[in-house]
């Protein structure tokens, strides 16, 4: 499979903001939700979101077919 490139840099910083927050939110909400299983879904999403950040790839755009990159050339 090829990964190339499908985000602009606007897409990368708001997956870098929610996976933050996502993950953070995760690690640390006390007992805000107290379903283990949510929890665990919120942390992988944010984590998701984290990795889409660093290699500027996500996987549903190109099942899709979207790229946002192409604005940011």
């Amino acid at each position: 499979m090829n990964i190339t490139q499908n985000l602009n840099t606007l897409d990368r910083s708001l997956r870098g903001v929610i996976g933050v927050l996502f993950t953070a939110f995760a690690l640390f909400n006390g007992n805000i939700i107290e379903e283990p299983v949510i929890e665990v879904l919120i942390g992988i999403f944010g984590f998701l979101n984290l990795i889409s950040l660093f290699t500027g790839w996500c996987p549903v755009y190109h099942v899709a077919g979207i790229s946002t990159r192409n604005s940011d050339q």
